[in-house]
């Protein structure tokens, strides 16, 4: 390339969308190259399916089941709204699962639901306006605001998820500053990375709060269906009655991250709305179909009923290590689904040296303040039990706990 064509490392920077010079998704971005670790990891950091669950027979025989039965016909474009028998499929399953009685109109299927975020924000964010995210939060939601150029503000969580007090609190400073709070994101059940999940007091109370100031709820519900132990709660979208709140899915967590395949539920003028900022031609028809296919058959409960098993079990062993190993230099939450435990160091611990020890001994993991934006979250550890092999779990916390050991500052080891 010819110098000076202005294309060089530094004139490109003038080049690029005011959305990326501003710093767009840059609080998820690693800096920087590194040397290879002198231990090979145990890589507790993937919030993704276990890789031994991965229902690879299944999806072969589902798609050629697809294939053979239609043909070209679903190979060819398949339209924004997406297939109707997978959305019709949707509408019965959360009808019978929340108590809704929606319909396939009420549904559009998204290249997961990153690609609906991004259809929620490219239809209801102007620049300037106000999107409120969970603080700490799961960096590709905010990324997805400000996508469109709004200002992106946290809002207080504690171990019971969300706090309305400081909903509410936010956004009355903010509509007395004069701005526009134009929806809240939220994982209300098995929090990234908390694994929190919202109580219902709490739910009733957040649909109220953005009822009454005409905040839209964008509510991201990628794990729901991995509960471990306990009660189903009711969605925030049921709770509103489908007024002012979208619903957000995936059948990533609970199959695999690479189907892409996801939606959003809500009323149909929303609908409508989302689908007029719809320019991508639609999701695979060819995967749609062939997870219709996989879900009308039964195959999707039955998956979801052994993966939920495998990760009780993690869960448990990963729980067990710790309560063993690190009580002394950090306390977890213990979520009742998910795939994530959120730790907090003691203060003797010091977070860097921490990140230093862990990786010569072997053992990643993500750091708490890659899920803030605003520099908090450096004593917080966000730990992933899903895609670790359960077997490599206590050798992982064993490593952890000498790195803590070695982190920690006057600290009887």
């Amino acid at each position: 390339m010819t110098t000076g064509d202005g294309w060089e490392a530094e004139q490109l920077e003038e080049k690029l969308a005011k959305r990326v010079r501003g710093g767009f998704g840059a609080f998820w971005v690693a800096g920087g190259r590194q040397e290879p670790p002198p231990v090979p990891p145990i890589a507790l950091t993937g919030g993704i399916p276990d890789p031994d669950t991965l229902p690879i027979e299944e999806l072969i025989e589902t798609s050629n089941t697809v294939l053979r039965r239609e043909g070209p016909n679903c190979l060819r474009y398949g339209g924004h709204q997406g297939d109707p028998g997978l959305r019709e499929w949707l509408a019965q399953h959360l009808n019978r699962q929340e108590g809704l009685s929606v319909t396939a109109d009420n549904f559009t299927i998204t290249n997961g639901i990153s690609g609906g975020l991004i259809n929620v924000s490219l239809t209801f964010l102007d620049e300037g306006d106000i999107a409120l995210v969970e603080a700490p939060s799961f960096p590709g939601g905010a990324g997805a605001m400000q996508s469109s150029m709004s200002e992106v503000v946290g809002v207080a969580t504690d171990e019971d998820g969300l706090i309305p007090e400081a909903l509410e609190e936010t956004i009355e400073r903010l509509e007395g500053e004069g701005r526009r709070v134009k929806l809240l994101y939220t994982i209300d059940n098995f929090h990234n990375p908390t694994g929190a999940t919202l109580t219902l007091d709490r739910r009733r109370a957040v649909v109220e709060i953005c009822q009454r100031h005409g905040v839209l709820i964008v509510e991201d519900d990628a794990y729901g269906d991995i509960r471990i132990e306990g009660e189903r709660l009711p969605s925030l979208y049921a709770l509103a009655g489908g007024r002012g709140a979208v619903f957000l899915g995936t059948f990533s967590k609970t199959m695999a991250t690479g189907l892409r395949v996801g939606w959003v539920l809500g009323d149909e003028p929303v609908i409508d709305a989302l689908l007029r900022t719809r320019f991508d031609l639609g999701v695979s028809p060819w995967l749609q179909r062939t997870i219709a296919e996989f879900t009308s058959t039964g195959l999707w409960e039955r998956h979801v009923a052994k993966v939920i098993d495998v990760y009780r079990s993690k869960r448990d062993v990963m729980l067990a290590a710790l309560d063993e190993r690190c009580s002394r230099y950090a306390h977890w939450s213990r979520p009742e689904g998910g795939f994530f435990l959120w730790l907090t160091l003691a203060d003797a611990v010091d977070p860097a040296a921490l990140r230093d020890a862990a990786r010569q001994l072997g053992v990643a993991y993500v750091n708490g303040g890659a899920f803030y934006m605003d520099g908090q979250g450096k004593d917080r550890v966000r730990l992933a039990y899903s895609f670790v092999r359960e077997q490599e779990i206590p050798e992982a916390i064993q490593r952890l706990g000498r790195a803590l050991e070695q982190a920690a500052q006057g600290v009887p080891a």
